[in-house]
């Protein structure tokens, strides 16, 4: 009898997850840059909890985002 292996993704621990998810996030990340958008991440060189990086295809920016408003104020701009 065949064994079966699948295993539900919220069974799975943290790293099986980010194992499992990565292939398909960078391909998503990538798709976003040829479409123009950008990808968003934190960055441990910012330790505010509202501080973001936006990668852009020709550029990176670091952003400050109020939560409470959406309002977003570019920091920095990285070519």
């Amino acid at each position: 009898m065949a064994h079966n292996t699948f295993k539900p993704i919220f069974e799975r621990t943290l790293s099986e997850q980010s194992e499992l998810l990565a292939p398909q996030m960078t391909k998503v990340q990538l798709e976003n840059l040829r479409e123009g958008l950008y990808n968003s991440y934190r960055d441990a060189h910012y330790k505010a909890g509202n501080i973001f990086i936006r990668q852009y295809q020709s550029h990176r920016e670091v952003v400050k985002i109020d939560a409470a408003t959406g309002h977003t104020e570019i920091i920095k701009t990285i070519r």
